[in-house]
């Protein structure tokens, strides 16, 4: 579709939530291990008596690592991080963030990745904002809007829309690992992002198609239901119509032709319709957009299957 807009306010933190979850530890290659215990010894910058309470927990600190704890190497890696007296720093904590999201699916580590990578590496940004939003110990929302906001830019809007509706759902769902500020921040993103569709884009078939299922911040229709069935089936008869233009296109077989073209056009059209017709106060804004140029579409297939007696591409 070519899709190049801009959300308006670029990456955003989140907090992380982690209830309950016990101290996980994790096994990383020895030479970067002693990196970490280096750096480690080297924050005990003091032996004052009265910095006895900074002892302790540097002492706390170097037990945990030399235990593979994950939170221990990854202060350490954050400490580096932020030190970044030279190259080596920054490559030595990025090491670690490794590590630890791949080997330990940590999702603090996943999110720093995703920072890293976030200006020279957009696909790679995207993968580790992407990790960290799907965790096992819960959704991580920022990341929600920030995988949201890179599949924008890399012009992937229907993904784009899936990631910003769950940040901006996962009070309803999730309501411990949600931000008020950030709910509303992504509720209107996701409005924005839709106008932005409607008013600045010219969306094909397909991308209507693809961007439907994601266009309503109510997430309707809901699967399994009688309007999701309608839906589907109209996509079935689509992708039956475009496999068969495709089979014409690649034999030159004329014994299916018109009839069959019309028969699964019209089909599509009719569950569209009736879709459009019962749900149409349910249906988004933008659903009803994207309907109207897929419905637009199919009938002008139909007027040149009518006139030529040949299928043509979607």
């Amino acid at each position: 579709m070519g899709l190049t807009l801009w959300l308006w306010i670029g990456f955003v933190f989140g907090r992380l939530s982690c209830a309950n979850a016990e101290e996980p530890s994790t096994t990383i290659a020895p030479e970067l291990f002693a990196k970490a215990v280096q750096h480690a010894k080297s924050l005990a910058v003091t032996t004052d008596p009265q910095y006895k309470q900074h002892q302790k927990e540097h002492r706390k600190l170097l037990d945990e690592l030399e235990n593979g704890s994950v939170e221990a190497l990854f202060t350490v890696a954050q400490s580096l991080n932020k030190r970044n007296k030279g190259e080596a720093d920054r490559i030595t904590s990025v090491e670690l963030w490794h590590a630890l999201a791949d080997g330990a699916d940590h999702v603090p580590s996943a999110v720093a990745l995703g920072f890293s990578y976030s200006e020279v590496d957009k696909e790679l940004a995207l993968k580790y904002f992407v990790q960290a939003s799907n965790s096992d110990q819960g959704p991580h929302q920022a990341s929600l809007y920030n995988a949201g906001r890179l599949f924008l830019e890399l012009n992937e809007a229907a993904s784009s829309l899936a990631y910003i509706r769950s940040c901006a759902n996962v009070a309803k769902e999730y309501p411990a690992y949600a931000s008020p500020d950030l709910t509303k921040t992504c509720k209107e993103a996701y409005e924005l992002l839709s106008k932005q569709i409607m008013t600045k884009t010219t969306p094909g078939i397909e991308d209507a198609a693809e961007l439907f299922l994601y266009s309503s911040i109510d997430d309707f229709p809901q699967p399994n239901s009688r309007e999701f069935t309608k839906y589907e089936k109209a996509m079935e008869f689509l992708e039956m119509y475009a496999s068969l233009v495709r089979e014409e296109d690649a034999t030159g077989d004329d014994v299916r032709k018109a009839k069959a073209f019309l028969t699964y056009l019209k089909s599509a059209e009719e569950e569209l319709l009736s879709l459009k017709k019962g749900s149409s106060k349910k249906l988004s804004e933008l659903q009803n957009f994207l309907l109207d140029i897929i419905v637009g579409r199919i009938q002008v297939l139909v007027t040149s299957t009518e006139t030529t007696g040949r299928g043509d591409e979607l």
